[in-house]
Formats: structure tokens, sequence, C-alpha cells
């Protein structure tokens, strides 16, 4: 008896998803990723959710901007979520415009495959800016919210503490560059 067996016996089995290594990849931050896989599942408990389940009396964004709340709205379409990816991609040396919540993840997806620097960094950039925008829209039950370059900070911490860790190559130019642009060196 094992317990792999046993629930490979009581589970319906599917494929993997296209988008499974973008969550689950050997060096992710656990709660980023529970948070990264419930927003592409889309079932984190946005305003529009909680609205039609009488818990709130508003679908309004939690960031004020006046809009719906939804999982797309508030990671992608919000301005004060638009402002802290837009950084984030930055730091990976990105130099795009946003794309809708789907297009962001098959990009992702697409752009983030392997192990090396660039991808890993993607990755877990990823995962952190997802968990700490809702981290931060979970801060509207208390009636206050921080500036976006502090969410930014968090993001750039954990993820320059989790590559610190890793021995992962450097020793290019671009990997140079993210390296500067996360804090890990000077």
């Amino acid at each position: 008896f094992s317990t792999k067996g046993a629930w490979n016996s009581i589970r319906e089995s599917a494929p993997p998803m296209g988008w499974a290594n973008l969550v689950w990849h050997p060096f992710r931050i656990s709660k980023h990723a529970f948070s990264l896989w419930l927003a592409i599942l889309g079932a984190h408990r946005t305003m529009d959710r909680l609205l039609t389940l009488g818990i709130v009396t508003s679908a309004r964004c939690s960031f004020n901007c006046g809009d719906i709340e939804t999982v797309e709205h508030l990671f992608f379409a919000c301005p004060y979520t638009q402002y802290i990816w837009i950084k984030v991609l930055n730091m990976c040396n990105i130099n795009r415009q946003m794309l809708s919540w789907p297009e962001e993840i098959q990009w992702m997806v697409e752009h983030a495959r392997g192990k090396k620097l660039p991808q890993t960094l993607r990755k877990l950039a990823f995962g952190a800016t997802v968990y700490h925008i809702w981290m931060e829209r979970n801060r509207c039950f208390k009636n206050c919210f921080l500036p976006q370059e502090s969410v930014i900070h968090k993001i750039q911490g954990d993820v320059a503490a989790k590559l610190t860790g890793l021995s992962l190559e450097n020793s290019n130019e671009h990997h140079h560059s993210l390296c500067t642009n996360w804090g890990m060196i000077n």
C-alpha cells in the first residue's frame, strides 16, 4: 500500500495543464505558487464573486479605481496593479505593454520555459507579483493600502531571497543586468 497508489486509484486522471510548470516549478515559493494557481483557475474570491455570494454590497475594485473587481481587472486592468506589473516586467528586462490575463499566462508559459536564470526569475516574479497584489488587495478589509513602490519592494525582496540561495549561472551581461535589477548585486 502507498499513498500515491491510493490517490491514483480514487482521482480522476487528466493531462497536465500547459501552465503547470509555470506554477509548480522546482524553485517555486509555495505560498506564491498556491496564489498563482488560484488566480489561473479564477478561484480567488474577488469582489464580483463576494457580491454574488451576498458577502459584500458592492463589487467595486478594492483599489478604488471605480471598476468592477474581477480576476482579470484586479491583476491586469486596475491602474494600481498595472503600475506594479510594468515595474516588475522592467526588472525582468521585459519592455512591452500589458496583455490580458489569458495572454499573460500564455506569454509566460512560452517565455519562462527552462531552469536558467532569466526563465526562473520570470516564473518567480510572476508568482510573487500575483501573491503580493492579492495580499495587498486583502488589506482593503482593514481600509489601508501600501504605496505601489512598497509592494514592488516586497516582490523584489522575495524573488531576490529565493534566487540568492540558488546556484544559477549569472556570468553573462544579461544575467548581470537581471541580478542588478533585482538587488542581488550592486
